[in-house]
């Protein structure tokens, strides 16, 4: 680190006794809690002074180290962290380099406000913000399927191709029609530079984790205007689970041509793999033996067969063609068509329906009791969206303001084959099983579950001929504008008009449609500067979300209505290089889709229902940035009240603190980066749901449960062999936990990564 001053950049931080600043005390709190803690002393470092020429600029993608110099992805107008009147959180590329994030799991893992409830290894994953799920994706600011289920792309995305990822948290109604009151998932893709240059990499790591890497930046032209950028990743990796494996791999093509001077056109394709053998179907754990006792199983227990695995893939072409006017206003055209085919063929020994309101399938102590449970499906989405906007600066009453219009589209067609499957093994064979389930009542019995699913056990899949077919159509226009009011005070107007469709014709024929015309939703924003460090701040917007939950008649489930407000201080500090922000949120919804017991879809899958709705308020406390030019923090704190919950139960806890911090030593270690960080948050008072703990091997609803608190603690260290050349250590769950990513989904739960290091080399040029 430089020991020598500017007096306009990092000024000069100290440390003790009374004279904390409110950040440092804050930076303190959060990254050194634990220390604090356990020494009631006053926390004292020396005084640090920066040279400013040691500060570092921003990146062609706008990244400043842990945080970004603006963002479009609340309003759509290119706005600063601070300028912004809603939570924006972004994992840029130099934390998911240091942090050794390859899937959109480990990114959301580190984002503040954010957690992820698992409904079985390798498949649905239900990701959550504020107490809601999130189902607003986006790549680029279009419209994505990005949900990572048994029919979405989510469980595919590489981030190897991508160069950040904004999280706007709180409805986002404006830009994409569907005000999530969650938060919204807006990947940026990697894109081509003038310049020539690129990087690589290879990574070995626990149960023999093979990745590779590599990232080329490639002028097709001498003067640049013809550009290119290729990126190509695979990984092979097997799992501290039994039976458990998984393979991906990723290729991205994007091409940008300058027409003149003004105009810029791009187009490019990208393909993301991921296949997870092992992964079951639902929870993976027993809570319960069958006479009701706890079970303590090792965490590498997962009985499954050797033949169940999901596989998911998707296809994405895409173009866009953006023009600067000479009056600094542009016009941004993008499209995108992606493909997601998803093929699932999982069995797993679990706690089931076994018909007429009871559950069945209890472990013995013995070995006996487990019954092999089954499920094949398949799902093509085409997804086709489209944006144009219109955005620059105006002159009104001498003050400049901004403005942008726009108008998206997207559509999207799921199609689904309808299966007849047979259960095989030990010279039995099932009855046919229309829509592909085996349950408690259908399912196979383990001849001892210590030793696995018997090895002849398999099922047999074949297509009847008839299909499912769901259509999907969300457009809107849209306006906003941010008035310079004076010069302390800005304020944001903007409104969309959206309208939505959803037709589904059933397996049997039957058509079923839903349509909403002319929503109206309003936004409201306000940011008043108090000085030139801190700003408060607050907004408003109506939720409008549709849901993709199906009812028993296979009918989507009436759309989410409801309102959000947000309000709170934001703070910058060293030229944007270092944001915080403390915001108080409310929000709740009406219709939320809730289970209609263990009733099922005409496909098979489990049937929804409107609920009741829910209602929560809230802290986010949150802080990203440089310190100094060597050392970088990210840190946020949430806290979670619900005020009103379905009758579904809880997956949010009430406290979640999230925290990683780097640092690069000077003198004559100035080549090694040391870093840490920490996931904790507190227990839930959650519901095993529909199926509970059983009385004499059945039980015939819910259970009360208490999934447990934690805290996982990962570091990393890094040293610069040469200019050019790394290698990096990485320890996830450096106190080896206990802990669990799902409690109480049918009785069942699902474990926590145990231990696990990563060893990469990596070079740039």
């Amino acid at each position: 680190m430089n020991s020598e001053s500017t007096p306009n950049a990092f000024s000069s931080i100290s440390r003790g006794g009374t004279h904390l600043k409110p950040l440092a005390l804050f930076i303190a709190m959060a990254v050194s809690g634990g220390a604090m803690a356990a020494d009631s002393k006053p926390l004292e470092l020396d005084a640090t002074q920066i040279e400013d020429s040691a500060l570092l600029p921003a990146d062609e993608a706008g990244q400043l180290g842990y945080t970004v110099e603006s963002t479009r992805s609340s309003t759509g107008l290119a706005l600063t962290p601070r300028q912004t009147p809603q939570s924006v959180t972004t994992i840029t590329r130099q934390q998911m380099d240091d942090r050794d994030i390859h899937t959109i799991e480990q990114a959301l893992e580190t984002t503040p406000g954010v957690t992820a409830s698992k409904s079985e290894v390798g498949g649905r994953t239900d990701y959550r913000a504020r107490g809601y799920s999130i189902s607003n994706w986006k790549v680029d600011g279009l419209q994505f399927q990005g949900g990572s289920d048994f029919s979405g792309g989510g469980n595919a995305l590489n981030m190897d191709l991508y160069e950040r990822i904004d999280i706007v948290r709180g409805a986002n109604g404006l830009l994409g029609g569907t005000g999530d009151p969650s938060a919204t998932v807006n990947l940026i893709r990697k894109a081509p530079t003038r310049t020539f240059g690129g990087s690589a990499y290879a990574t070995y790591g626990s149960w023999d984790k093979r990745r590779l890497g590599a990232d080329l930046n490639l002028p097709l032209s001498e003067d640049g205007r013809l550009r290119s950028r290729f990126v190509m990743t695979q990984q092979d990796a097997n799992s501290f689970r039994d039976n458990q494996s998984e393979r991906s791999r990723a290729a991205l093509a994007n091409f940008e041509f300058d027409l003149d001077d003004a105009t810029t056109l791009g187009a490019g394709y990208q393909y993301e793999y991921n296949k997870i053998v092992g992964g079951g179907w639902g929870a993976n754990i027993p809570i319960w033996y069958r006479d009701g006792s706890k079970t303590d199983l090792p965490r590498s227990t997962n009985v499954v067969p050797s033949w169940s695995f999901g596989e998911y893939t998707t296809r994405t072409a895409f173009g866009s063609l953006e023009h600067r006017f000479d009056n600094d206003w542009t016009l941004d055209l993008k499209a995108a068509q992606s493909t997601a085919e998803t093929l699932n063929h999982r069995g797993l020994a679990k706690v089931n329906s076994a018909g007429r309101g009871s559950y069945g399938g209890y472990w013995d102590q013995d070995g006996s009791g487990a019954v092999l449970n089954g499920l094949h499906s398949s799902t093509d989405t085409t997804q086709q969206s489209a944006q144009i906007d219109l955005s620059g600066p105006f002159q009104l009453f001498g003050r400049t303001h901004q403005a942008m219009v726009g108008y998206n589209d997207s559509r999207t067609v799921a199609w689904s084959p309808e299966y007849t499957c047979t259960m095989v093994g030990d010279g039995m064979a099932s009855a046919p099983a229309l829509g592909c389930q085996f349950r408690a009542n259908n399912g196979f019995p383990l001849t001892d579950w210590h030793n696995g699913v018997d090895d002849d056990y398999n099922i047999i899949a074949s297509r009847t001929g008839r299909h499912s077919k769901t259509t999907t159509r969300l457009q809107g226009m849209y306006a906003a504008t941010r008035l310079s009011i004076t010069d302390p005070l800005s304020v944001i107007l903007g409104v969309r008009t959206s309208n939505y469709s959803a037709s589904t014709r059933s397996v049997a024929g039957a058509r079923t449609s839903q349509e909403e015309n002319g929503i109206v939703t309003p936004y409201l924003g306000a940011v008043y500067d108090l000085n030139d460090n801190y700003s408060l701040y607050a907004s408003y917007t109506d939720i409008f979300t549709p849901q993709t939950a199906e009812t028993t008649s296979g009918s989507k489930v009436e759309p989410i209505r409801g309102q959000s407000y947000e309000t709170g201080i934001k703070g910058e500090w060293f030229d944007g290089r270092l944001n915080a922000s403390a915001a108080y949120f409310r929000t709740k919804q009406d219709n939320k889709a809730v289970l209609d017991g263990d009733l099922t879809t005409p496909t098979g899958g489990d049937a929804y229902k409107a609920g009741s709705g829910q209602e929560t308020d809230g802290i986010d406390l949150e802080i990203a940035g440089a310190l100094t030019p060597s050392w970088n923090v990210y840190a946020g704190y949430t806290y979670l009240h619900f005020r009103r919950l379905d009758s579904d139960g809880r997956s949010d806890p009430s406290h979640l603190f999230k925290a990683s911090t780097t640092y690069r030593l000077s003198g004559p270690l100035d080549r090694l980066t040391l870093g840490a960080g920490v996931t904790a948050q507190s227990n839930i008072r959650a519901i095993s749901s529909p199926a509970g703990q059983p009385s004499n091997g059945v039980s015939n609803g819910a259970t009360d449960v208490n999934w447990s608190g934690y805290a996982i603690w990962n570091a990393m260290a890094k040293y610069q062999l040469t200019d050019d050349i790394s290698v990096s250590l990485n320890a996830n769950n450096l106190f080896d936990k206990h802990y669990y990513t799902r409690y109480g989904f049918y009785a069942g739960a699902i474990y926590g990564d145990p231990r696990n290091l990563s060893l990469t080399v990596s070079t740039a040029f």
